[in-house]
């Protein structure tokens, strides 16, 4: 699984220094890193920019235009999750980082060390708010990437939004204990999880995914499952209204 990544600064040197020294670091704690997106400005970064396209977005905040704080105030409007990382010549914007809820600051040169305990800060806020999955192969994807999974002999494919399916050998039973306990992941057939975040609707006897792919529903346990699928679906919205209600207080 490849972490969804962005750099925003207006040098390309600080922007190809940086995407080179985090792969390392990054993949010693389970989080693999594949493509990073590049952006020269703030503005260039928000034209691509929509909810949960990214997980981790660095933000230099000395930048020509919009600073790294204002697009990271636009961002927050738009995105209340995704991990934002200021990286700048000074600490004097630390308060400003506070505000819009950053997880981590970098003083430039960053340092290796600054690089390896940003990497575990990062895996660990995964898992401490649930947005992480940890498979049998120590693995850790972003639970909101997961679709699904089927076992195919003595490996399980796990198909993940926007990346190639992961081929892991082991056994469904400890998949569905790796992944059972995390909210929203089921069981729906015999060898089959399904992720109920990532169910675009249900047709027939089959949930169809947000990937398109269509996944079968175990007839013996329709009625359970699709009710599990309805309640799921009402406490998002439920939960989703109340952070508004928060939010107008």
């Amino acid at each position: 699984m490849d972490l969804r990544i962005a750099i925003t600064d207006d040098l390309n040197s600080e922007r190809e220094k940086l995407s080179s020294a985090i792969i390392a670091p990054f993949s010693k704690v389970g989080l693999n890193v594949g493509n990073i997106d590049e952006y020269t400005s703030g503005e260039e970064l928000l034209r691509q920019f929509s909810a949960g396209r990214y997980d981790l977005i660095f933000l230099d905040i000395y930048m020509g235009g919009m600073s790294g704080v204002e697009t990271a105030k636009r961002i927050r409007t738009l995105d209340k999750n995704v991990m934002l990382v200021f990286v700048t010549t000074s600490n004097e914007f630390a308060s400003e980082s506070y505000a819009v809820k950053a997880n981590f600051y970098l003083l430039k040169p960053v340092r290796a060390e600054s690089i390896k305990q940003l990497a575990e800060t990062v895996a660990q806020q995964l898992k401490n708010t649930g947005c992480a999955a940890a498979l049998p192969d120590g693995t850790v994807i972003p639970l909101s990437s997961l679709v699904y999974t089927s076992c195919s002999g003595h490996y399980v494919n796990v198909f993940l939004v926007g990346n190639e399916p992961l081929k892991i050998r082991t056994t469904h039973k400890i998949m569905e204990e790796s992944l059972s306990k995390y909210e929203g992941v089921i069981s729906c057939n015999k060898g089959m999880l399904v992720s109920l975040a990532n169910v675009a609707r249900i047709d027939g006897e089959n949930f169809l995914m947000i990937n398109g792919d269509t996944v079968p529903i175990s007839r013996r346990k329709m009625t359970q499952i699709k009710n599990d699928y309805t309640r799921f679906v009402l406490n998002r919205i439920h939960s989703e209204f109340e952070k508004d209600q928060v939010t107008v207080r």
